[in-house]
């Protein structure tokens, strides 16, 4: 296996960094702008290229969600986990990205309607609250 298909790869083959944080911004502004199918397109394009990086799985994730996709987002979110696990050991606080990846899942469990799943997402998700640390 190639070092640009390793997941976290820094960069995919022909393509610099500053041209892949260019295209991860077209994507962000893409979405809001209105135009869903046009940053697929190119988190698509991306991942062809062989970026597996957390960035462009987060992208791919939150695109299919916004699509309705939820089995396409629960696969990303799966994804997502083993390039960049949520849980550590230890006190830890979460991102905004790792809170919008908890949020996502338990959406998705909901609107699958997987009631168990999508409870103990939910309790994972309002167990960091709002200042991200964990209830004692």
């Amino acid at each position: 296996m190639t070092a640009a298909l390793l997941p976290g790869a820094a960069e995919p083959a022909g393509l610099s960094r500053r041209g892949r944080d260019f295209l991860l911004l077209w994507i962000f502004v893409q979405v809001r702008h209105g135009y869903p199918e046009r940053a697929a397109a190119v988190a698509d394009a991306l991942r062809r290229l062989g970026d597996g990086s957390a960035e462009v799985a987060t992208a791919e994730a939150v695109l299919a969600f916004l699509a309705g996709r939820w089995r396409d987002t629960l696969a990303r979110l799966d994804e997502l986990d083993r390039i960049d696990p949520l849980e550590r050991f230890g006190s830890y606080r979460l991102t905004e990205r790792q809170r919008m990846r908890r949020y996502l899942r338990t959406r998705c469990l909901f609107e699958l309607g997987d009631e168990p799943r999508a409870k103990d997402a939910l309790e994972a998700y309002l167990r960091h609250g709002e200042t991200g640390e964990e209830a004692e």
